[in-house]
């Protein structure tokens, strides 16, 4: 059954991939999501990769996965009529949420003060590069850019070379969930005092957000995080935190104190059973070695370090993802396996919560899995998703039901090239 959470509330979605999750969030959660989009689509169905490597719209991945639980209707903004459709279903809505040019849609009267007349409930969310104010608010976008410029971008690689760029477009998510929950905030009030508000979303403050840790370097420890690729801390107490096995990696990390000097030890003590490790590691106190990650580790800090790193290296080798897991949660070890999307597929975890579920796809001829609710709720569950819609699949529910237009005028519409 799908969500009642957001039940009788609905979203016209005018964005592209720098907003599509906003409108598949308000999904997920039961409310009506109306997906405006042109007559030949929206550009988010030309993005690959493509499913069974067919370049249509409808098997393009990155629709499939952020469309689903929409609603579609087509309607072309460069004539009156389009316009005028949007406005009319803007005046029947909730919330909107776009990520046009900034400046676009109040230049063809479809901007917030213009539709907050009509409709003061609104509440409008716009999804902008870097904001609607400074010098940088008519910037252009693009996914390497929001990184670079928000600064996550800086500690993406390898020490001494140069920084890389994000491996999948990841900024348009963050501002999506950022605009979700910015919107359901306003929502709040607006349940008092009955009016709407405008939100503006900046992409690059976004991603600053995730940089919670290097923001505090300079005041806790006067240093910077920089690039350290399969390593944490810095370039003075660097510590391996990724090893290789046997069918993939595994991430741990050899730290003393009262949080990761237990574990440790307790690695250590495995490792001996099996026949590897000096004994000045068995004897070391590890809940009293002091070198934190960000301070300077003595020569013979880096030189036992080294050593162990390379210990555990050769121990890690012999066994499988799966066995070092196992051992790891029996023996109480800051430990987990690198997962891959195989991995997660078949993760017993996520199967025991019923994380799963499945989705037919009509429109392809099979049916889909995908990921479940994040939550569960006991009073009104998050339900199950419908697959993204087609091209103007729902343009006549919509406009007829919605906003009573008669089906000759829909014709003419579509014969006018409007819809």
């Amino acid at each position: 059954m799908p969500s009642r959470l957001l039940k009788g509330l609905r979203l016209l979605d005018l964005t592209d991939e720098k907003g599509a999750l906003c409108g598949k969030m308000f999904a997920d959660l039961g409310a009506e999501v109306i997906k405006v989009e042109p007559p030949d689509g929206c550009s988010t169905r030309r993005i690959p990769p493509y499913l069974e490597d067919i370049a249509d719209p409808d098997h393009c991945l990155y629709s499939i996965a952020y469309h689903a639980g929409k609603k579609s209707v087509t309607a072309n903004l460069a004539t009156d009529d389009g316009r005028a459709l949007v406005a009319d279903l803007a005046a029947q809505s909730d919330f909107l949420v776009e990520s046009h040019p900034l400046g676009y849609l109040d230049s063809i009267g479809l901007g917030y003060d213009t539709l907050a007349k009509r409709n003061p409930r609104l509440i409008y969310a716009s999804i902008t590069p870097f904001g609607d104010t400074g010098p940088g608010k008519d910037y252009a976008w693009a996914d390497i850019i929001s990184w670079a410029a928000g600064g996550q971008m800086y500690l993406m690689g390898e020490e001494g070379k140069p920084p890389l760029q994000m491996s999948l477009p990841q900024a348009g998510l963050h501002a999506g969930g950022e605009a979700a929950v910015a919107m359901m905030l306003a929502h709040y009030p607006r349940r008092i005092d009955g009016l709407g508000q405008r939100i503006v979303v900046n992409m690059q403050a976004c991603i600053v957000w995730t940089l919670m840790n290097e923001q505090a370097m300079p005041f806790l420890h006067g240093s910077y995080l920089t690039r350290t690729g399969g390593f944490v801390g810095s370039a003075d107490a660097r510590r391996k935190m990724v090893y290789q096995c046997k069918d993939g990696h595994i991430s741990t990390l050899i730290a003393g104190g009262m949080t990761f000097g237990n574990s440790t030890k307790a690695l250590i003590e495995w490792m001996r059973e099996n026949g590897l490790g000096s004994d000045w590691m068995r004897t070391k106190d590890w809940i009293s070695w002091v070198p934190g990650l960000f301070m300077d580790m003595t020569e013979q800090d880096h030189k036992e370090t080294e050593e162990l790193e390379a210990t555990i290296q050769r121990f890690m080798l012999t066994m499988t993802k799966r066995e070092i897991y196992a051992q790891g949660l029996k023996r109480r070890i800051f430990l987990a396996p690198v997962a891959t999307a195989a991995d997660i597929a078949a993760d017993e975890q996520l199967k025991a919560r019923d994380f799963w579920t499945a989705v037919p796809h009509d429109s392809i001829g099979r049916t889909l899995t995908f990921p479940g609710p994040f939550a569960k709720l006991t009073a009104t569950p998050i339900g199950s998703t419908t697959r993204a819609p087609r091209i103007g699949e729902h343009s006549d529910e919509i406009y007829r039901g919605l906003l009573g237009i008669a089906p000759e005028r829909l014709n003419k519409l579509r014969a006018a090239g409007s819809i």
